[in-house]
């Protein structure tokens, strides 16, 4: 369950590698600006897990290098060999959940680096923010020094068990404050439990109308694998206006292509597929850490041949989407009501919520940043995003946008999607025959007029 990245960064004209220790450095004068990658997630003997301290934090746990074994720089399948494996593996439990991994030297004289935080530390929009705290804005940005830290004292089993136990009552009292403040304005009172009303009955049909069966939900293993792909943003912004659509219309309806053209590489039927997309529902006054999205479920509509046609249909349903209010419904349902279930409950309902009877794959789009990064005096080239794959998931896409491209981060199960190394080229073509779609036709020509005036493309 972490989300992450890859990314690679430009080369230097003396060829030079990364310089580990002065990235370190540098993510070492920030870490007081996100304290939760000091603590780790303590279980009490009774009461709810919470954030603590980690008495033994060190750096040097957290941040590691991945070198050729002749010393030389990775090739681009050792390095996703590299990148394969450090995805495939679980964040260490007894530690803050953040692990970043460098390769200093890659072919073509670049460095990559992959990093993962579990999603219970941060979502993706957090995520890019967490990324302009860590790294630079220049490339000759000094490198901030490291402020003095001290863990915090660990309490005792019983005092942890009391902390856990007020923590869990304070937002109970918190949630109880909020349905108080909403009793003192009946008309808003009205109106936010019609809104959780529509969500209730939207998240009961979505329950009740099961995913429909795909070669994307089987049985999984730890295994991962990542694939990477970027697609130009001035190409799919053309796509938008004139279609008169939003950018994740656009976005969805090349996922829906690209899932058909994957069917026809498998031999398979091409069908329908729900797909879970995650909704920022941050406001302004939010702190940027932590997990702050609810979730919307959608139709992908494979089956239909036609490009345009699936576009019209992706943006029926998000229009819909939107009018309903179900999206804002659903994070007061999930806040409000699945929040403060028993702790036992919450495990089956979290399973439930992730399961393959609700949706057959992701797909999170996430706005990234504008300006370049720079890690260590290095140009970040491309930020590819990793979203997580929950049980019985062979597939999530990530998207994010940055410096003028959309970076694709195919994140699958090799045993269940061998040919998710395909999907970025897939997502290529699904993007040209949409754009081929949405051309006008050829106006018809009158011979007895003379030549026809030339054609400014």
């Amino acid at each position: 369950m972490h989300v992450g990245w890859l990314s690679m960064l430009g080369s230097r004209p003396d060829g030079s590698g990364l310089d580990t220790a002065e990235l370190k450095a540098r993510i070492e004068g920030r870490l007081h600006l996100a304290p939760r990658f000091r603590q780790r997630v303590v279980t009490p003997p009774i009461g709810e897990p919470l954030w603590a301290d980690d008495p033994g934090f060190m750096i040097e746990r957290h941040i590691s290098e991945a070198v050729a074994d002749d010393g030389g720089p990775l090739s681009g399948e050792e390095l996703r060999e590299v990148a394969d494996e450090f995805l495939s593996r679980q964040l260490d439990r007894a530690r803050p959940l953040w692990e970043i991994l460098v390769a200093p030297r890659v072919e073509g004289g670049r460095a990559a680096l992959l990093g993962k935080v579990h999603h219970a530390m941060v979502d993706g929009i957090a995520a890019v923010e967490l990324g302009m705290l860590l790294f630079d804005t220049s490339p000759s940005a000094a490198r901030p020094e490291a402020e003095s830290w001290q863990p915090e004292h660990l309490a005792g089993g019983l005092r942890l068990a009391g902390s856990a136990a007020t923590d869990t009552a304070l937002e109970q009292f918190r949630s109880a404050g909020r349905a108080a403040r909403l009793g003192l304005s009946p008309g808003r009172t009205l109106r936010m439990a019609d809104t959780m009303r529509r969500a209730a009955f939207s998240l009961a049909e979505d329950t009740l109308r099961p995913a429909p069966a795909s070669y994307l939900n089987r049985p999984i293993d730890g295994r991962r694998t990542v694939a990477t792909g970027s697609l130009s943003m001035a190409r799919l912004r053309r796509i938008k206006d004139r279609a008169g659509v939003k950018l994740n219309d656009v976005v969805l309806t090349i996922a829906a292509g690209s899932m058909r053209h994957l069917a026809r590489l498998r031999d398979e039927d091409p069908a329908p597929l729900r797909v879970m997309v995650p909704v920022n529902v941050r406001s302004d006054a939010d702190a940027t850490s932590g997990n702050r999205i609810t979730f919307a479920f959608l139709d992908l509509p494979v089956e239909e041949p036609e490009a345009e046609r699936r576009l019209a249909l992706v943006r029926q349903q998000t229009a819909e989407l939107k009018r309903s209010g179900r999206v804002a419904g659903s994070d007061l349902l999930l806040r409000s009501v699945v929040g403060q279930l028993p702790g036992p409950l919450r495990g089956p309902a979290a399973r439930l919520a992730s399961s393959p009877r609700l949706f057959n794959l992701t797909i999170s789009n996430v706005p990234g940043p504008r300006r370049p990064l720079y890690a260590a005096g290095r140009r970040v080239e491309s930020i590819h995003p990793v979203i997580p794959i929950s049980a019985e998931h062979g597939l999530a896409l990530g998207v994010l946008s940055y410096c003028g491209s959309l970076q694709v981060g195919v994140h699958a199960h090799p045993g269940t999607l061998p040919e998710a190394g395909e999907l970025p080229e897939l997502l290529k073509d699904a993007t040209s025959e949409l754009e081929r779609s949405l051309r006008p036709p050829a106006a018809s020509i009158d011979r007895s007029a003379g030549p026809a005036p030339p054609v400014r493309v």
